[in-house]
Parts: structure tokens; C-alpha cells; sequence
């Protein structure tokens, strides 16, 4: 009897995004060839340490796409629950283990706040997260008082600046949220109705999947990954602002679709999300090095985004033919 002709995962994972990466092979020649430094050890290094927080919130921005739905409020739970981190360490003397603990449940509290809305009163998601967008925006103001608070406090900062070896914590952090991301996506019942959620959506309620339910866990889990980003990105920066977070949406928007995710949801993956992350890293550390003003790098990225999203209209459109 002969055996099943097994095919290897890595083998599926290029000709899933073979487009992709030679996109990003294309970017990284056209900004080694600007800059010279593009390809230094310590330019890559950094690239992959700055990018960190951009793939643990991008996760949830993919299982909240892949259902068809978005979450815009990302970069203001970054910033509100890192603001509320230093006020704790600073202005109330809280120890380290118990601010991790509180921030890690505000952020699920929030996610949990967007999810109801979003399943159970129907409020469409883009409207739920931008009003929790405003909302966070807001306390973010009322707690800082429009002043950043410094924090010093040895134990929290080396969360965002210890190294393991030549490599930042802050990229093994990524890596663990990316993993169980994947796990959860492919390997759980979970990921299974994720997808068949964002499929379609009645039919999955008429195969006895609990849509409200469903619908409502990757805002909690993208409400926790913002929590362990909001606590990262301000230990990293010893400091914490009002403007914290500000603009983190529009990457993981960003880097889902180029990754090769739908915007109606059912379709996308971890490893083309994944690629999506370095490119935009790439275009922003690019950019950076060949000393062109921060403010294209958004004009680049909202062009990056409707070129994605128009690209995955028209391979639609093709499938239905």
C-alpha cells in the first residue's frame, strides 16, 4: 500500500505567500541599495526589536478582521493602558507584579467592552471601537494631565529593554503572542468558527456556531494584546504620554491586509501576516535611514493599504467568475 504523499508545511507556507514575500525580497533590495546601513546586524535587529509591539496588536487586528469585523481602538488601548502602568508605578507605588496583573485585565476589560457592543448590541464594529478610540484617547489626556510621567522603576523597564543574547525580549514577547496566535487559529475549535464566522456568517450560526460568543473572544484577546504592548512600549520608553499608541492602528491595519487577510473576513493567516508586519517595518526603518520625513510614511501606508485591499477585490471577483 503506498503512503500518502505528505506535504511540508513550510513548503504550503511559501506558495500560500509567495507574493508577499517576494514583495518584501523586492523592498528590502530597492532600501539596501538607498542606504547602505539598511543591512548593518544591529539596523536588522533594531528593525525586528521596533516592530515588536506592531505583531502583538496586529494579532488581534487579524482575528478581528478574519471575521469580517475591525478594531481601530488598538493604538488607544496601547496608550491607556501604558499611561495607567506609569501612573500606577509613579504616582501610586504599585508593585510591578500587580500593575502587570491590572493591566493585563484592563486591557481584556476593554477588548470584553468592544465585544459586547460589537455581538450582543449590534453596534457595528468600526463604530464600538472608535468611540472606545475617543474614549481611551480622552483618559489618556485626563490621567497625564497633558504632562508625560517618567517612570523609574528599574524592575518595569527592563520588561521592554533586557536582552537575551543580541536579541530584545521584546521580539521573544512577539514571538509567543504570534505562536499562540497560530495555535489558536489552527489547531482549537475557536479558530475553526473564527473562520467560519467570517466566512459566513449565517451559516455559521445555522451549523450551531455561537456567533455572539465567538464574535465577541478576539476583542478580548486584542484587548490583552494591547495591554502587554501598552506595558512594553512604555517600559521601553521609561516614560509614558498621552499621544502613546498614537497611529499604531493604522500598522496593524496595514500589515493584515498586505499579509494577504480580506477585509470581509474568512481569509488570511499568521505567516502572511507576518510578512505583512516586516513590510511595513521595512518602509518605516527605510524611510527613517534615508532621512525622509516621518509624515510620507503614513501617505505610504494608506496607499499600501488601498492597493491591498482593491487587489483582493479584484482576486474575488475573479474566483466568482
Amino acid at each position: 500500500m503506498s503512503e500518502k504523499k505528505r506535504t511540508n508545511p513550510v513548503t504550503i507556507y511559501f506558495k500560500r505567500n509567495f507574493g508577499t514575500i517576494i514583495g518584501l525580497i523586492i523592498l528590502c533590495v530597492i532600501v539596501s541599495i538607498a542606504t547602505p546601513k539598511f543591512l548593518t546586524g544591529s539596523n536588522i535587529l533594531n528593525l525586528f526589536k521596533s516592530n515588536a509591539v506592531n505583531a502583538i496588536i496586529t494579532c488581534g487586528m487579524l482575528m478581528a478582521i478574519l471575521m469580517g469585523e475591525i478594531d481601530i481602538s488598538v493604538g488607544s488601548i496601547v496608550g491607556l493602558t501604558g499611561v495607567t502602568a506609569a501612573f500606577l508605578l509613579t504616582n501610586k507605588g504599585v508593585p510591578v507584579p500587580l500593575v502587570v496583573v491590572l493591566i493585563l485585565l484592563l486591557g481584556a476589560l476593554i477588548g470584553a467592552v468592544n465585544g459586547f457592543f460589537i455581538a450582543y448590541v449590534h453596534v457595528p464594529a468600526f463604530v464600538a471601537t472608535l468611540a472606545t478610540q475617543s474614549i481611551g484617547r480622552g483618559l489618556t489626556e485626563i490621567i497625564t494631565n497633558g504632562v508625560t510621567i517618567r517612570i523609574r522603576n528599574d524592575l518595569y523597564t527592563s520588561l521592554g529593554n533586557k536582552n537575551l543574547g543580541a536579541v530584545s525580549i521584546t521580539v521573544i514577547y512577539a514571538l509567543v503572542v504570534l505562536i499562540l496566535t497560530w495555535f489558536l487559529l489552527n489547531r482549537t475549535r475557536f479558530g475553526y468558527y473564527i473562520y467560519a464566522i467570517g466566512g459566513n456568517r449565517t451559516a455559521a450560526a445555522y451549523s450551531g456556531v455561537n456567533v455572539r460568543k465567538y464574535n465577541m473572544i478576539p476583542y478580548i484577546l486584542s484587548g490583552l494584546f494591547c495591554g502587554v504592548g501598552g506595558m512594553i512600549w512604555s517600559a521601553r520608553l521609561g516614560s509614558a504620554a498621552a499621544m502613546l499608541g498614537s497611529g499604531f492602528e493604522m500598522d496593524a491595519i496595514a500589515a493584515t491586509v498586505i499579509g494577504g487577510t480580506s477585509m470581509t473576513g474568512g481569509v488570511g493567516t499568521v505567516g502572511g501576516t507576518f510578512i505583512g508586519i516586516l513590510i511595513i517595518g521595512v518602509i518605516t526603518n527605510g524611510l527613517n535611514l534615508m532621512g525622509i520625513n516621518s509624515f510620507w510614511q503614513d501617505v505610504f501606508k494608506g496607499i499600501i493599504i488601498l492597493a491591498a485591499v482593491v487587489i483582493d477585490i479584484v482576486r474575488k471577483k475573479k474566483a466568482q467568475r
